[in-house]
Formats: structure tokens, sequence, C-alpha cells
């Protein structure tokens, strides 16, 4: 089939509310904004970050389905999962062929002139949604990151302090 024959694209609906609803109640950043009192509540913290991240891995792997489906999956292109080495996952744009990646492969898509307007449309919305989830898991990434590498220096201060107590005060 050609990808310029008219076809009636699915509406793109994986970033309604309902499926932010599960991640708003986790993601509150009261839990952020505290005094920490040991490297326990900063692993909890991690923790946490980490469930996001899955559960925004699940958001993205459902944008990755919808623009796997036609007329979208006849087109040059393909949204793509792709894991980093920091450990987190990222939305990028590929070829086909996965000859070529990143935004310029989706503005060559996009500024075809033969593409049908409703189809330009809906590869906008997975894009807008691409750039909002790529920022979303770095952040939530990013504080994983920082809170247990707050963990470990906060477990080290506490070791060299017991090191350093007197024995008589280590009985208190």
């Amino acid at each position: 089939m050609n990808p310029m024959t008219p076809i009636q694209p699915m509406p793109f609906e994986a970033l309604t509310p309902d499926a932010y609803r599960q991640l708003k109640h986790a993601a509150s950043l009261k839990g952020l904004l505290k005094p920490f009192k040991g490297k326990g509540e900063l692993e909890h913290l991690a923790q946490v970050a980490r469930e996001i991240e899955a559960q925004l891995c699940r958001l993205m792997e459902a944008v990755v389905q919808q623009a796997g489906e036609p007329p979208y999956s006849l087109l040059k292109i393909r949204l793509v999962l792709q894991k980093t080495s920091a450990g987190s996952t990222f939305l990028r744009w590929r070829t086909r062929d996965f000859s070529r990646m990143g935004v310029a492969v989706w503005e060559c898509q996009i500024s075809n002139k033969a593409l049908p307007q409703i189809v330009r449309e809906e590869l906008h919305r997975f894009e807008c949604a691409r750039i909002a989830l790529n920022l979303q898991m770095s952040v939530v990434h990013s504080l994983y990151r920082q809170a247990m590498t707050c963990a470990i220096k906060m477990a080290s201060a506490e070791q060299l302090l017991r090191h350093f107590t007197p024995a008589v005060e280590k009985t208190r």
C-alpha cells in the first residue's frame, strides 16, 4: 500500500489524562522538598523515581505501538525506544532502514508535500508526545541518579562519624 493513499489514521490517544493518572499520584515534589534524615529516605526517593521511570516507559511503549499502526507504519520513518548506557529509555525517530536517526528524520517526513494533512497533524502529535515524554524521563532519571549519589554520600558521612565517635558515646 502506498503511504500517500488516504487512510483515516487512528487518533493518537496514549497520553490522555487517564494515562498519567497513576504517575500523578507517585510524582509529588513534596517528597523531594523536605529535610532528609538519612540515606534510607534518599534510597526511597530513588526507588520511587525508578518506579516512575518504568511507568513512563510503558507510556512510551504505547506511543510506539500507536506510531507503528497504519498509515504510519507505511511511512519511511519509525518511532522507536532507545535504551541509553545510563539505563534510561528515550523515544527516537529513525528511518525504516535504521540508517539515520533524530528529529531531522521526522522533519524530512513532515515536510513531504505528498503527505496527507491529517497524517502530518498526527505525526506532529507524536512528536510533541515524544518531546514531553523524553523530558519527563530525563528529569526522573536525573532525580534517581542524584538521590542515589546523595544516599551514598550520606552513608559515607555517617560511617566516618561512627569511626570517630568515642566508644563511650556509642553506647548511649
